[in-house]
């Protein structure tokens, strides 16, 4: 582990990776801290890397255990409540709080683009959202990103009432379509490299529609930043090099997820990690730019999950984020 630690700092050092506090020889105290993510995905891959490969450690921040909550709503209350300090999910929950009179932030990018693939089967003919007149399209349940995402392709596309749109629990798209009994099966990783395992094809990749799209965002309290901002700068320092750690040791990224994941196929693991870094769903820095903000919550109020306006000034702090990246 020394060495794999001392590597990766050879790589800091050369440029590969970019950190504004230094790597600190002597032990110190560390801070240990709780994690609440909104489920366990290899959206979050960014995180279990830094905890497995001792970025965390590197910043004197333990993480002994990364928790799943369940929903978003229940990982940032976590937070709020002082029961964890950071958590991972969608930006406009920390929106949703603030309306209730919460008072979090969301600081850093973990999960960039819309992570969302459209499959059918390779006798499908598809050029454009056009072919999709009078298919069934199988989705998971509204108010979903993957459901939002192909409600607005349909209607951008003019074929509302052409399309007919069967939901069902998410991570179960790809069964009617591998059955005959749907057409097209829009969903998340891994299920995408499943049915692509399973003869079934890519046909519309929602990432390309929207390369920034601030899908996952870490986020904590008001509190957290006004009491202990140090920490909150190294907890996002750790997430940039680990974004820059799957960028330049693709191998590393997928190692952990394999493990983080092994009830999965190793090569379905691969696949996905891979193409959600050649698809910028891994960001190379921690940045929630502005166009990723305001296309994720344009999205919301489209579907009519919000119905007021959110303002990145007002949800984002990006002041530790633009130091993580000097």
């Amino acid at each position: 582990m020394k060495a794999l630690h001392s590597l990766r700092k050879m790589m800091i050092g050369l440029g590969l990776a970019v950190s504004v506090i230094p790597f600190q020889a002597q032990a110190k105290d560390m801070d240990t801290i709780l994690i609440n993510e909104a489920f366990h995905s290899l959206l979050y891959l960014p995180v279990y890397v830094a905890k497995h490969e001792g970025i965390f450690n590197d910043y004197d921040i333990e993480v002994p255990v990364v928790r799943s909550a369940g929903s978003g709503p229940a990982a940032l209350a976590s937070v709020l409540a002082g029961e964890s300090q950071f958590s991972v999910h969608g930006p406009e929950h920390v929106g949703f709080a603030q309306e209730q009179g919460g008072s979090g932030k969301a600081i850093s990018a973990v999960a960039n683009s819309a992570p969302v693939w459209a499959l059918a089967r390779p006798d499908l003919d598809y050029t454009s959202p056009a072919d999709l007149a009078g298919k069934e399209v199988v989705v998971g349940l509204a108010p979903g990103t993957s459901n939002t995402l192909i409600k607005r392709l349909i209607e951008e596309a003019g074929l509302e009432g052409d399309v007919t749109l069967t939901e069902v629990q998410n991570g179960s798209e790809l069964g009617p379509v591998l059955s005959g009994r749907g057409d097209i099966a829009v969903t998340y990783q891994p299920q995408v490299e499943q049915g692509i395992s399973q003869g079934l094809k890519i046909i519309h990749a929602f990432t390309d529609d929207y390369p920034e799209y601030a899908f996952s965002t870490i986020n904590t309290s008001q509190e957290m930043i006004d009491n202990n901002p140090d920490l909150v700068l190294r907890f996002v320092n750790a997430i940039n090099d680990s974004l820059a750690l799957i960028h330049t040791d693709s191998d590393v990224a997928k190692a952990v997820a394999r493990e983080e994941f092994g009830d999965l196929s190793g090569e379905v693991v691969d696949a996905a990690v891979q193409r959600m870094i050649e698809n910028n769903v891994y960001p190379k820095d921690v940045m929630i730019t502005k166009e990723a903000f305001t296309n994720a919550i344009e999205m919301q109020q489209f579907v009519g999950n919000i119905k007021s306006e959110m303002y990145y000034d007002d949800i984002v702090d990006d002041s530790f984020s633009i130091k993580a990246v000097r």
